[in-house]
């Protein structure tokens, strides 16, 4: 036989081992799965039915990723198309295994998607993570997706929903996700199991604080527990089965307890503020319990094998009480147990006491205020009035008996009774004990302030004292006093003048105005008196104005003070002349025919002049507020005899206006005429009675006058600022700066020398 027959021999033979094996040997059994491989296997069962064997083997199914899942692929319709089925009972139906061994987070969830039928959207620094899982029996389609929550949590993911799309992101960001939020003590309804959600829990007895202490060490770390103090709201965010376990706690532990009762403790020596910490505290380490004697044991033992409990973590019942320092009226709220409120009772009794002997005398030395004036305010701070609290201003007279002791106004004072019942709660100081006393002394030699009270009231007392007693700014107020000869062209009066444009300023010598039109007037505010007028103008402007009359000789400056005075102090400028007035006149009686050759009369000096009268008031913006009291008083013709003396003719005015610091105001409108009489004729000749007539003239003249003072007022607030000023008005005045340089000065006394230092002493010797 040829090679190629013995060839086609063994090609059939061959061929017919295999189809043998084919019908009849077992199907292999599947190879091991290597790490990585899936396998997911749908079936369909309605009911029970026991397993039937497929009348046709399936193909070989195509070649797919191995994670991917498979189902069968659906019978072929019957030649009239029947109505299709629903698919939701279908899906409840099917019963499927699920087998991921370290598969990549996103094969498992393109699984669990085409079989749950949801949504997602996979966050990027998730990918690459592996996850492992495995069931025993087979699950049904609703349980796939409540067992992919549970696989996220333990891998550290979480499964956010937005609209109908779950977000797959870590865990430790789930909290600042927007998670599904629910309000009340319910556990919500819907959402499955793993899924994330915030539970907002308003607590009525637990404060929300304590409850964060008590449900912290059962959530994990990527949990989020949040307080709001002021509504006392308990915010969760976790998954819903562990919502639904915190609630169920929250609810035991949220109770009031039946026991608690609200108690005012009031304090007679000791500071509540400083006293309720300290009770709190030893409550809150779990050191004091009630109904022992002496209200003091030690904590309760831990497990036997366990760690210690933190205090936060104590049951509802064993919680410590509430103490609360109500700083009006001295006294500690507390809310406790009856046992509890035993002991604290006791501690109060043991620590509510005067470490410091009853009062003390205090003194203040004030520095830019008097003492007289600091005591009386405090009098009506601090005063009888309808609070509790007595003061007493007092001499410092020593009385009989008593030497160096502080008298009052009916004797020595007393102290306060012990059992003095308290007055009605008012303004006086927080925290002063009811019938409590404060005495007050103003000494005038030293300007101190003697206050006899509590070491704990002195602080308060002190600090009230000081703000009062803070240095008080000052103003400095430049006066200019002129008198203005008014002229056809300005006969109704300076201010009319400037604004119908009389005076050609730019070219008048001075030079001390721009070539802008002026200003109008600036109405200030308030009623102003009649015949005086206010207006401010740019002080370059008005003085370039008085500098155009002053060369025509028609301005005559009467005087330019300057006063420095404080806050709320008046200050008086007085630039007039006293002149003599006859008030009485007592002429002698002839008596037995005699006549005394005496009168007696009563002379009295009334000021003629200018007196101006200001009164700041400082604002905290640099606004200057001025009471303005001008008074002008010109002496007269005098009374015809017998009377003889002078008259008086009085202008007066009185406003309140509104300054900036370093801005002019103008006081004008008191206009005045004169009228005199000018006789001139030929000498010798004009001066023979009744024929001097015919050799002279006489000839009325009528001048009218208008006072016009300008007022700066400048803040001075501070040390730096009075030296400012003070060099300003050095260099104004070069002369006086002269002559004080040129004064002749007193000896100086020099310096004490400071002491020779005490001589070395000798080194110790022979053990000395």
């Amino acid at each position: 036989m040829s090679a190629a027959g013995r060839s086609t021999i063994a090609v059939a033979l061959l061929s017919c081992l295999g189809l043998s094996a084919c019908a009849t040997s077992a199907p292999p059994a599947p190879p091991a799965r290597e790490p990585g491989q899936t396998r997911v296997d749908v079936r369909t069962e309605d009911g029970p039915v026991p397993p039937t064997p497929a009348p046709e083997a399936p193909p070989p199914p195509a070649p797919a990723p191995p994670q991917r899942a498979e189902t069968p692929p659906p019978p072929a319709p019957e030649p009239p198309p029947a109505p299709p089925r629903p698919a939701r009972p279908a899906a409840k139906s099917r019963q499927i295994v699920l087998n991921f061994d370290n598969a990549d987070i996103e094969v498992v969830l393109q699984a669990t998607a085409d079989i749950a039928k949801f949504n997602y959207v996979l966050a990027p620094n998730v990918r690459g993570r592996k996850v492992t899982l495995q069931t025993v029996g087979k699950i049904g389609v609703d349980e796939v997706f409540p067992l992919l929550l549970t696989i996220l949590d333990v891998n550290g993911l979480a499964a956010v929903k937005t609209g109908n799309v779950y977000r797959i992101i870590p865990r430790e960001a789930a909290p600042q996700a927007p998670v599904r939020t629910v309000v009340g003590r319910e556990p919500a309804n819907g959402p499955a199991g793993g899924e994330l959600l915030t539970q907002i829990v308003p607590l009525q007895h637990l404060d929300a604080t304590e409850a964060v202490g008590l449900l912290r060490p059962l959530v994990s770390q990527e949990s989020a527990l949040a307080v709001h103090p002021n509504t006392n709201l308990l915010i969760i965010t976790d998954t819903a089965t562990n919502v639904r376990r915190l609630l169920d706690i929250l609810k035991s532990v949220d109770v009031v307890s039946a026991s608690e009762e609200p108690q005012i403790i009031p304090l007679k020596n000791a500071d509540a503020q400083e006293l309720a910490p300290v009770l709190q505290q030893l409550f809150a380490t779990g050191r004091l319990r009630g109904g022992l004697p002496g209200g003091i044991a030690p904590p309760p033992p831990p497990p036997t094998g366990g760690p210690p409990r933190p205090p936060a973590a104590l049951e509802a019942g064993e919680r410590g009480p509430t103490i609360v320092a109500d700083r009006r009226s001295n006294s500690l709220l507390v809310n406790a147990r009856k046992s509890e409120l035993e002991t604290i009772r006791r501690m109060v009794e043991k620590l509510d006491v005067n470490v410091h002997g009853g009062q003390r005398v205090f003194v203040y030395f004030a520095e830019n205020s008097k003492a007289r004036d600091l005591v009386a305010t405090l009098d009506r701070i601090y005063g009888r009035g309808d609070s509790g609290l007595r003061t007493e201003r007092v001499s410092t007279t020593e009385g009989p008996g008593f030497p160096g002791m502080i008298q009052g106004p009916r004797g020595p004072v007393p102290p306060p009774p012990l059992g003095a019942p308290p007055r009605a709660p008012g303004l006086g100081i927080e925290g002063v004990p009811p019938g409590a006393e404060i005495r007050m002394v103003a000494d005038e030699v030293t300007n101190a302030v003697v206050v006899t009270t509590f070491p704990r009231l002195w602080k308060e007392i002190e600090e009230t004292i000081r703000k009062l007693d803070k240095m008080p700014r000052q103003v400095l107020i430049e006066v200019l006093a002129a008198e203005v000869t008014l002229t056809d062209d300005t006969k109704l009066g300076m201010e009319w003048a400037i604004r119908s444009g009389k005076f050609d300023i730019t070219s008048s010598p001075s030079g001390l105005l721009p070539s802008r039109p002026p200003r109008s007037l600036i109405p200030l505010g308030g009623a102003v008196p009649a015949g005086l007028n206010i207006f401010t103008f740019a002080a370059d402007k008005f003085l370039a104005a008085l500098n155009a009359l002053a060369s025509e000789n028609k301005v005559n400056v009467l005087s330019s003070p300057s006063i420095m005075t404080t806050e709320n102090k008046k200050a008086i400028i007085n630039v007039s002349t006293s002149v003599p007035i006859v008030t009485s006149q007592q002429v002698p009686v002839a008596v037995g025919g005699i006549t005394g050759n005496a009168i007696t009369q009563s002379v009295e000096y009334k000021d003629a002049g200018v007196i101006l009268t200001v009164t700041p008031r400082i604002g905290e913006q640099g606004t200057v507020a001025l009471d303005v009291r001008q008074e002008v008083n010109e002496v007269g013709a005098p009374e015809p005899p017998p009377i003889n003396s002078p008259r008086f003719t009085k202008r007066e005015a009185e406003t309140s206006v509104v300054l900036v610091s370093n801005q002019t105001l103008v006081l004008g409108g008191l206009i005045q005429n004169r009228r005199t009489f000018i006789r001139t004729g030929i000498p010798g000749l004009s001066k023979i009675p009744i024929l001097g007539y015919l050799f002279g003239a006489r000839e009325e003249k009528i001048e009218k006058t208008e006072l016009v003072l300008m007022i700066t007022p400048r803040v001075v607030g501070t040390a730096v600022d009075a030296a400012r000023v003070t060099d300003e008005m050095r260099r104004v005045t070069p002369d006086l700066e002269k002559s004080l340089r040129q004064a002749p000065r007193g000896p100086v006394i020099p310096p004490t020398p400071p002491p020779p230092p005490p001589p070395p002493r000798a080194p110790n010797q022979g053990g000395q």
